[in-house]
């Protein structure tokens, strides 16, 4: 659970708003060039087909998404809901319109944007649906202000980044990043519901690694590799503020890894997807070299898994055996599992 508003928080509304228009503005033409800001992923059609197979013509499609924009009762959260609303930002979430149409569900997910009465983002089973909280984006949008004034943001988002982002941007980037993963974590979820999949440990460790993975999958055909690292980096760092240093046995006994646990964890699964392209996180101390040599079997398994589960529902025109399956991610630059180094 996010922390609460600041006391800034009138004036981060209408910063805030600004941003959505940006970056609404921006992501509907695949770019946020005109803004000056970092490019952001285009919203590609599923890529989920094995190479040289082309989808067979005729066949349903599986069902799409549904979206809707809640009026907020607070009249201070009213901007915010008016711009999310007219730049129709959740289905221009890429990860998610990567999906929608890609899986046969027995049941429509809807997305769903509405004030909550607390910073947040949850799927609510009962009702299939995914709801992110206008209070959340508000305080993505004070966090990514945070971050873009401090001496951290090079760190964070890579020093050729940093260097030509104004913090204007690098707050619009903090925003975008952590909504696309909060997006496709609380997917994740709805996924493992809808299609009864089965998980072992603790589900929100699962949704992590699914929320990591697609935005890999995403960024690694529409975004450079710094982009993609950026971005999850800057995904990362949402857990570190919030994050405490002493815990209460509530904290230890949540369905939550710890913050600092699940920011180690991105970090690994990011670093092991390509040791030699991320090799700088094990090198800024980032990731400690004591689980970084962990993470390249660990992030091999966990793609190789959720490819596993989710390709028995693939829609019929992306369907794929599992040797297809394994050529495109081969193709793809996928970690391949790898034997894990002895544990204790």
């Amino acid at each position: 659970m996010a922390r609460g508003p600041s006391r800034g928080a009138g004036i981060a509304r209408v910063a805030l708003a600004f941003v959505i228009g940006a970056i609404g503005g921006a992501v509907a033409q695949a770019t946020w060039s005109d803004h000056g800001a970092p490019p952001v992923a285009a919203m590609p059609e599923p890529p989920a087909v094995a190479p040289g197979v082309e989808p067979a013509g005729g066949e349903p499609s599986a069902p799409n998404f549904v979206y809707r924009y809640l009026a907020p009762p607070s009249p201070a959260l009213a901007e915010v809901a008016t711009q999310v609303r007219d730049r129709d930002l959740l289905r221009k979430l890429p990860e998610v319109q990567w999906l929608d149409g890609l899986l046969m569900l027995p049941e429509t997910i809807t997305y769903v944007a509405m004030e909550c009465g607390e910073p947040d983002a949850y799927y609510l089973p009962d009702k299939r649906e995914v709801v992110l909280c206008y209070e959340m984006m508000q305080v993505l949008y004070e966090q990514g202000a945070e971050l873009a004034t401090s001496g951290d943001v090079s760190s964070v988002v890579g020093p050729d980044a940093a260097a030509d982002a104004s913090p204007s941007d690098i707050a619009q980037q903090y925003v975008w990043a952590n909504l696309r993963f909060i997006a496709s974590h609380e997917t994740g979820h709805a996924l493992i519901e809808l299609l009864d999949l089965p998980v072992t440990g603790r589900q929100e460790d699962a949704v992590d690694q699914f929320a990591t993975s697609v935005m890999q999958r995403i960024g690694g055909e529409h975004e450079s590799p710094e982009q993609v690292a950026a971005n999850l980096r800057l995904a990362g760092h949402w857990f570190l503020a919030r994050a405490d240093t002493g815990f209460s046995l509530d904290a230890y006994a949540d369905t939550h890894s710890l913050g600092l646990q699940r920011y180690f964890n991105l970090q690994c699964l990011l670093y092991g997807s390509d040791p030699e392209r991320f090799a700088g996180i094990v090198a800024r101390g980032d990731l400690p070299e004591s689980r970084a040599r962990y993470c390249p079997a660990e992030a091999g398994r966990a793609s190789e898994a959720w490819m596993r589960l989710l390709r028995p529902h693939l829609a019929p025109r992306y369907a794929m055996t599992e040797a297809e399956a394994a050529e495109w991610m081969r193709q793809r630059g996928e970690p391949a599992p790898t034997a894990m180094p002895a544990q204790r």
